[in-house]
């Protein structure tokens, strides 16, 4: 008979070869069904690390082009003189699409200290940084549009959140998220969906990567 030590050791061998051909080759939304969700949860230390070592850098690069144009076009088209809250601004890629742009001011946070560093030094027109945990982080102004871009999954309710955010839009004040596609991120889009209005989706993806994101404009019900 196995020892404890001994059946975890088999018991996680076969989960990981039963999850392997899974990942392969089952669809996305298929695989956010039958495995198991997992924490993304990540400490303000990696993300300075990740930030300091150019990990993100690529969100500055072609294969984001799409991702962002249509995130910036929403807020001009929907929101024209936007008060904009970017709830995980990263250094600050969205705020470089949205300057010089219609918008009344744009104000982001992330945990990152490094990172809202980096945003500071970009010296974007407009454009207010601080740094702040998404999960605790309580504002002291009214916005128009709230911009979750690419963060949702790392929150462990995510609609909560975003309710308790909510709470500082002004009437008629909507919601820009952008997903990426894959387990996480479709287990958190049918979250969203179970919460929220959605008034307008779209799909993207990179030819050559085949990432795909989901990004949409919701609203309180």
């Amino acid at each position: 008979m196995l020892n404890p030590t001994d059946r975890r050791g088999v018991y996680g061998f076969l989960g990981k070869a039963i999850k392997w051909p899974v990942k392969r080759f089952v669809p996305a939304a298929i695989r956010a069904r039958i495995l198991p969700a997992h924490s993304v949860s990540i400490s303000d230390a990696t993300w300075n690390q990740a930030y300091g070592s150019g990990t993100w850098d690529y969100l500055g690069t072609t294969r984001e082009i799409a991702r962002y144009s249509v995130i910036a076009g929403y807020c001009k088209h929907l929101k024209p003189a936007a008060r904009v809250l970017d709830v995980g601004c990263g250094a600050g890629v969205l705020a470089s699409w949205l300057s010089g742009a219609s918008i009344s001011s744009y104000f982001g946070i992330d945990l990152s200290e490094v990172a809202i560093e980096q945003a500071r030094q970009a010296n974007i027109d407009g454009a207010e940084f601080a740094v702040a945990d998404a999960a605790t982080f309580e504002p002291s102004q009214i916005f128009d549009v709230i911009v979750f871009n690419e963060m949702l999954y790392y929150l462990e309710e995510p609609e909560e959140q975003i309710r308790r955010l909510a709470r500082c839009l002004a009437p008629g004040g909507l919601l820009i998220v952008s997903i990426w596609y894959h387990d996480d991120g479709i287990r958190t889009w049918n979250r969203l969906k179970a919460a929220f209005d959605e008034l307008d989706r779209v799909r993207i993806t990179h030819a050559s990567t085949r990432f795909k994101w989901d990004v949409a404009v919701l609203k309180l019900r």
